[in-house]
Parts: C-alpha cells; sequence; structure tokens
C-alpha cells in the first residue's frame, strides 16, 4: 500500500522538525553537585517514612 505523496512529504517535513528541535534540547542531568542545590537534611529519631512525617499534622 502505498502512502499518497503530500502524506509521506507531511510526515518528512514533521520528522526533520521534531530532530531539530530535539538537537536544540536542554540535556537533562543526571548528577548535581551539592552546592548546587539548597537541601535541608533532617533526621528524626524513630521515623523511617518521612513522607509520614510530612503528612503528619503533629509536627
Amino acid at each position: 500500500m502505498r502512502m499518497c505523496t503530500p502524506i509521506r512529504g507531511l510526515l518528512m517535513a514533521l520528522a526533520v522538525m521534531f530532530g531539530t528541535a530535539m538537537a536544540f534540547a536542554p540535556i537533562p542531568r543526571i548528577t548535581w553537585e551539592h552546592r548546587e542545590v539548597r537541601l535541608v537534611q533532617f533526621h528524626e529519631p524513630d521515623i523511617y517514612n518521612y513522607s509520614a512525617l510530612l503528612l503528619s499534622e503533629n509536627k
């Protein structure tokens, strides 16, 4: 089954445009330096599930 020429041309143009957009897209970083982000480190005794601590109304 042959694809009609206008659709084929449209698909090729979209593929080129998508490829160009991806070439200039920012590359996600996998690593980060500790000084680059502002993290707060904390520890509560006997707490192992910190998501429960964050949801707690007592703290």
